[in-house]
C-alpha cells in the first residue's frame, strides 16, 4: 500500500514554489480553437500572458503571418493537418497538425510546452523537432 510521509506535503509546496510555470502567448482569431487551446494550456501547468513569454502558440495559420516579428520566443503553431505547410511559409519554428480527439490535443500541447519551453530561468529556448 501507498504511504504518505508526514513530510510530504511540506516538500511538495517548497518543490512547487522554486518551480515557474512556463508563460505561454496565445495567438489565433477563432475563439473556439483558443478556448481549447486555453484549457490544454491550463491542464498542462502553462501561465498565459500577454507579454514577456516563453514561448507563442498559434492556433490558426493565418494568425502567425504578422507576429514572427519583435517576440523573443519560439513560435509554434497548432494548425489542422491542411494549414501545416502555411504555417512553416508563415514563418512559425514549428508546426503540429492538431488532433481531433481532446485527450490526443491535450498531449500535444503537453509535448509542445517539455520541447519548446525553457527548463531553468534564464535558459535560451531549446529548439525541437519539428513534426
Amino acid at each position: 500500500m501507498f504511504q504518505l510521509l508526514p513530510t510530504a506535503a511540506a516538500d511538495a509546496v517548497f518543490y512547487a514554489a522554486g518551480v515557474k510555470s512556463p508563460a505561454v502567448m496565445l495567438i489565433g482569431n477563432n475563439r473556439a480553437e483558443a478556448t481549447l487551446a486555453t484549457a490544454a494550456l491550463y491542464c498542462a501547468g502553462a501561465r498565459i500572458v500577454t507579454s514577456e513569454a516563453d514561448l507563442v502558440l498559434v492556433v490558426e495559420a493565418k494568425a502567425a503571418r504578422g507576429c514572427a516579428h519583435g517576440l523573443h520566443a519560439p513560435l509554434v503553431a497548432i494548425v489542422p493537418p491542411g494549414e501545416k505547410r502555411k504555417a512553416l511559409a508563415a514563418g512559425v519554428d514549428a508546426a503540429y497538425a492538431r488532433p481531433a480527439r481532446w485527450k490526443a490535443y491535450s498531449r500535444l500541447v503537453e509535448r509542445v510546452l517539455a520541447e519548446w519551453a525553457p527548463t531553468r530561468r534564464g535558459s535560451a529556448p531549446r529548439r525541437g523537432r519539428t513534426s
